[in-house]
């Protein structure tokens, strides 16, 4: 079960993390509207590899059976290992490889809350807010919050995989 779990999580790793690659250092020409929506649908897919993997444990080490908490279990030590993946990627990416990326981001967010007439209150408040994240460089700290939203995903579908997937033995009386 752990080499299954350890082989899916790593293929959500690199589902998740090859996009982040290419997307965040070429930002600037791809745009920030589609960057993102490549990353959040990358995120999705990577986190089907929970759905396979629990299938996979079903299959090869249940002999065709699962129950819900082997099925839970092995979804979360594959959401855990994607979302370290997620977590390093991401600390590369903002710390070392496109260090700009989120002063740049921050802009982004402030031109389109003046697309949208925000108040400008609401805009000071965005950059105060914005300006403290970005003077926060503790880098724990920042992987941790990284940390939460692939966590989160990887719940979404963890839950319901285990669910959909688990499947008791029969009786032996009725073999």
């Amino acid at each position: 079960m752990r080499q299954i779990a350890l082989k899916y999580g790593i293929i959500g790793g690199a589902l998740i993390t090859i996009p982040m690659f290419i997307v965040i250092p070429n930002i600037d020409s791809i745009g920030f509207d589609k960057g993102i929506t490549i990353l959040f649908i990358s995120m999705i897919v990577s986190f089907i590899s929970v759905f396979l993997g629990i299938g996979s444990v079903r299959k090869n080490v249940g002999g065709g059976y699962i129950g819900f908490r082997l099925a839970f279990a092995t979804g979360i030590i594959i959401t855990v290992i994607t979302s370290v993946f997620y977590v390093i990627a991401s600390m590369l990416l903002f710390y070392i490889i496109s260090p700009e990326f989120n002063t740049k981001y921050n802009a982004f967010i402030v031109s389109q809350m003046q697309a949208m007439h925000s108040p400008q209150a609401d805009i000071d408040k965005f950059t105060a807010d914005a300006a403290k994240q970005l003077s926060n460089q503790n880098m724990f700290v920042n992987a941790a919050l990284i940390l939460i939203k692939p966590i989160m995903f990887g719940m979404f579908f963890t839950f319901p995989s285990s669910l959909i997937l688990r499947k008791k033995e029969f009786p032996a009386t009725l073999n």
